[in-house]
């Protein structure tokens, strides 16, 4: 069991008194370095009809599953995550790829599971 000594100087630092740096410790930082970041690239799922993002979600989901739709770091891929069962595969798309074909075929290997 940690001394009193040893809690006080852990309060000081933001942890638990134990020197751990896991937890709440530095999010003000992580967040602000967070919202310094700007995308550089041109994906935007904005660009595809709303109905295959809508249809994709609603298709897992019933599946048991989830999906997460993302961004490379620079913002010029798109990421599609789909998680099934302790499964996971993310494939990915060029900025410029023809976004409603290729989620055409992701929800076509959806429907072909149920």
């Amino acid at each position: 069991m940690p001394s009193s000594e040893e809690v006080a100087r852990g309060a000081k630092r933001g942890g638990s008194g134990s020197g751990s740096k896991r937890g709440s410790v530095n999010n003000g930082r992580r967040l602000q370095a967070f919202s310094e970041r700007r995308s550089s690239g041109n994906a935007d799922w904005g660009d595809c009809d709303p109905k295959w993002l809508q249809d994709i979600l609603v298709g897992i989901t019933g599946l048991g599953g989830a999906v997460t739709f993302g961004l490379s770091r620079d913002g010029g891929a798109f990421s599609l995550t789909l998680l099934l069962d302790g499964d996971r595969e993310t494939v990915w798309f060029n900025g410029d790829a023809e976004l409603d074909t290729e989620l055409e075929q992701v929800l076509a290997t959806i429907d072909s599971m149920s």
